[in-house]
């Protein structure tokens, strides 16, 4: 009986030791819990920790780590201390410290903000964005959708230490320095991240199709 216990038990370790896509993300289910083996870390500084299909933060509390922000890159479904999430390509979901959530399985970032982080650098002018769409707001931080139509400008504007997941593949510039951009360069390509720090500039769209990224940025106060 322990030799077929052992057998069992050696199948469904196999089984679920699996490669979960093509970023390396292995899945050890023992009993309730699963425990997430990756290689995915997309960004991880003094600010951010930002994981790429997968979740290193599910659980409620854990040290150093505040609010965590599951951003989608496709249709994903998952429990959560607040029921059921569904959400769809360029949607988010937000968890304060004190909730838990599923590993979600699909395509996603799972964003984490630390809370020892150093001060955040103070820009010497403040110019709110334009042409923007706001999602979340508290007293800590911001996501907004950021849009731009296919040669649009936005003009002159300020950002914090942010993380930008990016939706599609575009062109920006800053007008004032390369008004027709330069070759090779201002490229985002869709379903990558990318961590910033703070700046003032203009960004001006060179494609021919909608700028869409999602920015999830620190609130500097003044």
């Amino acid at each position: 009986m322990k030799i077929k216990v052992f057998y069992i038990f050696l199948f469904a370790l196999t089984v679920n030791l699996a490669v979960a896509n093509s970023h390396s993300i292995f899945n050890l289910k023992i009993g309730k819990y699963p425990i997430e083996i990756k290689d995915s870390i997309a960004i991880d500084n003094l600010y951010f920790k930002v994981v790429r299909d997968g979740a290193l933060f599910s659980s409620s509390n854990t040290p150093n780590i505040g609010t965590r922000i599951i951003a989608a890159l496709d249709i994903i479904k998952f429990k959560s201390s607040r029921g059921i999430i569904n959400i769809k390509r360029g949607e988010i979901a937000v968890f304060n410290e004190n909730e838990f959530y599923e590993v979600p399985k699909g395509s996603y970032f799972e964003i984490a903000l630390k809370k020892n982080h150093p001060e955040l650098e103070k820009l010497s002018e403040w110019l709110e964005p334009t042409k923007n769409k706001m999602v979340y707001e508290d007293n800590e931080f911001r996501v907004f959708e950021e849009r731009l139509n296919p040669g649009d400008t936005r003009e002159l504007h300020s950002h914090a230490q942010r993380v930008v997941v990016r939706l599609n593949d575009v062109q920006l510039t800053d007008p004032r320095v390369h008004p027709n951009g330069k070759s090779g360069a201002g490229m985002q390509v869709a379903n990558t991240v990318k961590y910033a720090e703070p700046m003032v500039h203009v960004t001006k769209n060179l494609s021919k199709i909608t700028l869409f990224n999602i920015v999830f940025e620190y609130k500097i106060k003044w």
